[in-house]
C-alpha cells in the first residue's frame, strides 16, 4: 500500500512539472517583440517591418529610453537617372521622298565635343541618284529655254519681213492709186483702188499678228522658266537635304545617344530612323538633375519642393543634396521591354561635381514626414502579443517594469507614433529585457 501511493505521488509531481513547463513556454510565446513578428506595415528601406537589433538575442545591456516627442519620419527611396539641365537634342532629318535614314557614322558616345565636330552622318545614296535625276531635268530645262528662245527670234523675223513686204506693197499700190481717173482707163482706176486696199488689210493683218507674238513672247518664255525653276528648286533641296543628312556640333559638350525604342538599345550605326527620332544629345554639364521613377503606390507622398539626398553608384561616398522640382500628371513605361508604368520626378541638385555624368544611376532618399512632433518610441522597444495587442514594458527597473497595452500611429522607419497608452516622461525598458520583468 505505502509503494502504492509513492507511485501515485510521483506520478502526480511529474503532471505537475510538465503543467509548469507548458505555462512557461506559453507564456514565453505570450510577450514577443514586434520586431519578431509580421505586422501590415511597410517601408520602403526595410524588409522588416520593425527590425531588432542583435542585442535582442544576447543578454540585456540597453538602457531605458524616456518617451519624449518627435517627428516620425520614413525614408522613401527613388532610383533614376543623371541627365543635365539643360541639352540640345540631335533628331533624324526629315528628307524629299523618305521618311526614314540609316546612320553610317556616329561620333563615340561620351567623347568631348568641340563646336563644329562632326556628330552624326545618314546614308544619301538615294539622295544622289535624286541629284543626278534633278541636274539632268534642269539641264533639259535650261536647253528648253534656249530653244524656245531660238524659236521666238525666228517667228519675229518672219513676222517683221511680212510686215515690211506688207508695207511695201500698199507703198506701191498706193502710187498706182494717186493717178488721176482721166488718165486712165475705167477698168484699170477701178482694179488701182482695189488693189490698195487690199495691200492695207493685208498691212493691219501683219501688224496684228506682230502684235499678238509680243504680247504672247512673255508668256511663253515664262512657261520655259518655270519648268527651270521648278527643276532649280527640286536641286536645292536634294542639296540642303544631304547637307541636313550631316549633322554639326552647335556648341560644346559631350556626346550622348539617343535610345532605339524598338531594339530597347542604345542608337548605333546602322539603325534606321524615322524622321523626327532622337539620334544623340549634347548636354550642358553646368546644372545637373536627376530623373527618378516613382512608382503609383509611392507617388501620393510626394510634393514639389522636397529636400531630398542624392547618391551616385558610381561615385562611392558621394552624396548631394537635392530639391523635387516636378513630378508628372501621367504614368508612362520605365523601360521598353516592360509593360509597368511609373511617374517621373525630377530633382535639381544644390551643386555639380565635375565627376558627375549624364546616364550615371542614382539613388534619391525622400525623407516623409508622417507626423510632427507627436509621442514616440523608438520601434525596437514596441511588441505585438499573439492577441495582436501592441504594448510596451513601461518602467527603469526591470523589476518594478510592468507591461503597458499602447495604441500606435504612423512608424516611421526608426520611430512609431503612440497614439494612446504613454506620456511624455514615461520610462521604457528594451523588450528583450522581458524575462526579468514581474508578472
Amino acid at each position: 500500500m505505502a509503494m502504492k501511493n509513492k507511485r501515485h505521488c510521483l506520478i502526480r509531481f511529474v503532471a505537475v512539472v510538465s503543467l509548469t513547463a507548458v505555462v512557461f513556454a506559453a507564456a514565453g510565446l505570450w510577450f514577443r517583440p514586434i520586431s519578431a513578428q509580421t505586422v501590415g506595415i511597410t517601408s520602403s528601406k526595410k524588409d522588416n517591418p520593425l527590425p531588432v537589433s542583435s542585442a535582442a538575442l544576447e543578454p540585456a545591456k540597453s538602457k531605458s529610453y524616456t518617451v519624449a516627442h518627435s517627428e516620425i519620419v520614413k525614408e522613401l527611396t527613388l532610383t533614376g537617372e543623371l541627365r543635365a539641365e539643360h541639352s540640345i537634342s540631335i533628331s533624324a532629318p526629315d528628307t524629299i521622298g523618305s521618311s526614314s535614314n540609316m546612320i553610317t557614322f556616329l561620333a563615340p558616345e561620351g567623347a568631348q565635343i568641340t563646336k563644329g565636330d562632326r556628330l552624326v552622318e545618314f546614308d544619301d545614296s538615294s539622295l544622289l541618284t535624286n541629284k543626278a535625276e534633278a541636274e539632268r531635268q534642269l539641264d533639259e530645262a535650261n536647253l528648253t529655254i534656249e530653244k524656245k528662245k531660238t524659236d521666238l527670234d525666228s517667228q519675229r523675223s518672219d513676222l517683221l519681213n511680212s510686215l515690211a513686204q506688207a508695207q511695201s506693197k500698199v507703198d506701191q499700190d498706193m502710187l498706182y492709186a494717186k493717178i488721176s481717173k482721166d488718165l486712165l482707163a475705167s477698168n484699170d482706176y477701178q482694179r488701182y483702188q482695189l488693189n490698195l486696199q487690199q495691200s492695207n488689210l493685208s498691212l493691219q493683218k501683219s501688224k496684228e499678228q506682230l502684235d499678238n507674238f509680243e504680247r504672247n513672247f512673255q508668256s511663253q518664255m515664262t512657261l520655259a522658266v518655270i519648268s527651270r525653276s521648278q527643276a532649280e528648286i527640286t536641286l536645292k533641296k536634294i542639296n540642303s537635304d544631304m547637307t541636313r543628312l550631316k549633322i554639326f556640333a552647335p556648341q560644346d559638350g559631350i556626346l550622348i545617344y539617343g535610345d532605339n525604342r524598338a531594339s530597347n538599345r542604345r542608337i548605333q550605326i546602322g539603325d534606321t530612323l524615322m524622321h523626327g527620332m532622337e539620334v544623340a544629345s549634347l548636354p550642358d554639364l553646368s546644372g545637373m538633375q536627376v530623373l527618378g521613377y516613382v512608382y503609383d503606390t509611392e507617388y501620393s507622398l510626394l510634393a514639389r519642393d522636397m529636400h531630398c539626398n542624392v547618391t551616385l553608384d558610381a561615385l562611392p561616398g558621394f552624396q548631394v543634396g537635392g530639391k523635387i522640382i516636378s513630378l508628372t500628371n501621367v504614368a508612362d513605361r520605365k523601360g521598353y521591354a516592360t509593360k509597368r508604368k511609373v511617374f517621373q520626378a525630377v530633382i535639381q541638385l544644390d551643386k555639380v561635381d565635375p565627376q558627375m555624368k549624364p546616364g550615371m544611376t542614382a539613388r534619391v532618399e525622400v525623407p516623409i514626414v508622417l507626423a510632427k512632433e507627436s509621442i514616440s518610441i523608438p520601434r525596437e522597444y514596441l511588441g505585438l502579443d499573439s492577441q495582436g495587442r501592441y504594448y510596451v514594458f513601461r518602467g527603469k527597473d526591470p523589476k518594478t517594469a510592468s507591461i503597458q497595452f499602447v495604441k500606435p500611429g504612423a512608424i516611421g522607419d526608426l520611430m512609431v507614433q503612440i497614439a494612446s497608452g504613454l506620456s511624455s516622461g514615461d520610462p521604457l525598458l528594451p523588450l528583450q529585457r522581458s524575462e526579468e520583468v514581474t508578472k
